[in-house]
């Protein structure tokens, strides 16, 4: 086994130096090398002014106007400036990177309708959504089809509030606008009612049994 190497510390450059070769080393970092008084790096004599406005000379984040130095400005300026600009995930706005947070908490509140099952969703869980649909193949698996018919897609019905009849979601505010029923819905005219009967509020899509749902309305 190789027996290892004695070396010393260089108090000019600070590097670990092997002792047969310590004293030449040391001459030449003492000649040619000198540690910068900001950083502690190890620069060429010659060249230390020149690192010195590099990399020391104080500037301003031109969007927070905050002192640094030149050297740590550009991280500043990618990852700890508070104006940095960053894009909303839900509405691909440039926010200072200060007031994103508000603005995300209320824009990823806003609800969009998904089309697979009829919900309003809210933005912030709509990709969640997407993978749990209800309405989609992908959300969730199919029934067991033991006569080997193609599924269909569930279609959402409300009641017209005039009439009582069913009609898919999209197609019930064109009826509402059109029906004229020949007697008041509420009347004792039409058949008893199921209680147990659910439907969903044409204005805030909220699952209601039919009393229920005449009241809310």
């Amino acid at each position: 086994m190789e027996k290892q190497e004695d070396t010393r510390t260089c108090g000019q450059c600070h590097k670990e130096v092997a002792e047969v070769n310590f004293a030449l080393h040391e001459t030449h970092c003492s000649r040619f090398l000198v540690l910068c008084p900001e950083c502690e790096e190890t620069v060429p004599r010659e060249q230390l002014d020149t690192h010195r406005e590099e990399q020391h000379t104080e500037v301003r984040c031109s969007r927070c106007h905050q002192k640094m130095e030149r050297c740590q400005l550009l991280d500043h300026e990618s990852a700890e400036c508070e104006q940095r600009l960053q894009v909303c995930l839900f509405c691909d706005l440039e926010l200072p990177m200060k007031d994103l947070q508000d603005h995300s908490v209320v824009c990823g509140s806003r609800t969009e309708l998904c089309r697979d099952c009829g919900r309003y969703i809210t933005l912030k869980l709509l990709n969640e959504h997407t993978s749990t649909c209800p309405g989609t193949q992908s959300g969730s698996e199919p029934a067991e089809n033991t006569r080997g018919l193609t599924p269909h897609k569930a279609t959402i019905t409300v009641n017209c509030t005039r009439c009582l009849a069913s009609f898919p979601i999209e197609d019930i505010e064109q009826h509402e606008m059109e029906c004229r029923p020949s007697r008041d819905p509420r009347g004792d005219t039409f058949e008893e009612e199921d209680p147990d009967q659910i439907s969903c509020c044409p204005h805030c899509h909220l699952a209601l049994p039919l009393p229920t749902l005449r009241w809310h309305q």
